[in-house]
C-alpha cells in the first residue's frame, strides 16, 4: 500500500510539472516498459524466498532475444524460435541449480559466473545488433486493451497467482520453509535441495516471458540492452520487502514495487533532469527502503520480545 500511495503521489507530482506526463503514449508506453519487470522481478523474488540469488537474470534475457533474432524473423520459423528459447531457459535453470545445490557453490558465485558466461554467448552470437524481429510478432505482443498493453495485464496475473501458490500451495510452504530456517525444514521431512533447484528453474522460466517482451520492444537481435535488469530486479525485491535472507516476501508487494520503479526511471526526462538522475534515483530509493525495512523489522523484534524475559548476567544471575 506505501509503493502504491508513493507511485501515485509521484505521478500526481511530476504532473503538475509537465502535463504530457498523463499523455495516452507517454502511459502505454510506461505501463508496457513494465510488464519485463513485473516477470523479471517476480524471477528473482522466487530465489531469493528459498534464501538463494540469482544475478544471471539480466544477461538470460539478452541471451533469448539474441536466440529469437536468428528464427522469428523472415524466413525463419517461429515454432523453433521458441522451443530454442524455452529449452534456453531452462537448461540456465537446470545448471544454475545445480551448481547451487549439488555443487554447494554460492548462489552469488554461481550465478555470476553464469552471468558472464551468457553475456559471452550472446556476443559471440551477434556481435553487432542484426536479425530483425518478425514485425507480425512485435505488433502481437505490443497489443493492448485501451491503454493498458496486454503483456502487463498477463504479468499481473501471473505473479497474483504466485502469490496465492505462496500461500496456499505445499510448494509455497516449502519454499518459505526453506528460505527462513533450511535445518529445520530438513528435519520436518522438506527436500531442501530439490526445493533451491526447483527455484531456480522457476527463475529462468519467469525470465523467458520477460525476454519475449524486450524481444519485442527493441526488435533486433542484441542482448546488452538486457544487463540493466540484472539490478533492476534486486531493486523491486527490495522495494518489495522481501527479506534478501529468504523465507519473507509477497508478489504483490513485487507488482507495487516494479511499477514504482519503472516510474523512477521514466520521470527524469519530465522534471528536466539529466539521465544520470535515472541511476542515481533507484539508488537512492533502494537504500531508503533497505533502511526503512530493517528498522521496522528491528522495531518488532523488539516489541515481541517477552516482557518478563530474563537477562543473563556473566555471573549468571539475571
Amino acid at each position: 500500500m506505501a509503493l502504491a500511495a508513493v507511485f501515485v503521489a509521484l505521478a500526481l507530482a511530476v504532473a503538475t510539472t509537465n502535463g504530457a506526463y498523463f499523455s495516452p503514449f507517454n502511459l502505454n508506453n510506461l505501463l508496457f516498459m513494465i510488464a519485463p519487470l513485473l516477470f523479471v522481478g517476480a524471477a528473482q523474488q522466487v530465489v531469493v524466498l528459498g534464501s538463494g540469488f540469482d544475478l544471471s537474470v539480466g544477461p538470460l534475457m539478452g541471451f533469448l532475444v539474441v536466440l529469437s533474432s536468428f528464427w522469428i524473423v523472415d524466413g525463419g520459423n517461429l515454432y523453433v524460435g521458441l522451443a530454442l528459447m524455452i529449452a534456453g531457459a531452462i537448461g540456465v535453470g537446470v545448471i544454475n541449480g545445480l551448481l547451487v545445490t549439488r555443487f554447494a557453490i554460492s548462489p552469488v558465485v554461481a550465478t555470476l559466473a553464469m552471468f558472464m558466461a551468457l553475456q559471452g554467448l550472446y556476443l559471440l552470437l551477434r556481435s553487432t545488433p542484426g536479425g530483425v524481429i518478425f514485425p507480425g510478432v512485435s505488433e502481437m505482443i505490443q497489443a493492448r486493451v485501451g491503454l493498458v498493453p496486454i503483456a502487463t495485464i498477463a504479468g499481473i496475473v501471473v505473479l497474483v497467482l504466485l502469490e496465492i501458490a505462496l500461500r496456499r500451495t505445499r510448494w509455497g510452504v516449502q519454499l518459505r520453509a526453506v528460505g527462513s530456517h533450511d535445518a529445520a525444514a530438513a528435519r520436518l521431512g522438506i527436500r531442501v535441495g530439490w526445493v533451491r533447484f526447483l527455484s531456480y528453474v522457476l527463475c529462468s522460466l519467469l525470465v523467458l516471458p520477460a525476454a519475449v517482451i524486450l524481444m519485442a520492444q527493441i526488435g533486433i537481435g542484441d542482448g546488452r540492452p538486457s544487463l540493466s535488469y540484472t539490478l533492476a530486479s534486486v531493486t523491486v525485491v527490495v522495494l518489495a520487502g522481501t527479506s534478501i535472507f529468504g523465507g519473507r516476501g509477497s508478489f504483490i508487494a513485487v507488482i507495487a514495487a516494479a511499477f514504482l520503479v519503472q516510474q523512477i526511471l521514466n520521470v527524469s526526462p519530465f522534471l528536466g533532469l539529466s539521465q544520470a538522475w535515472s541511476y542515481w534515483l533507484p539508488g537512492l530509493v533502494t537504500l531508503a527502503a533497505a533502511g526503512l525495512y530493517a528498522a521496522l523489522r528491528g522495531g518488532g523484534r523488539r516489541r515481541r520480545r517477552p516482557r518478563g524475559a530474563a537477562i543473563a548476567s556473566p555471573g549468571g544471575a539475571s
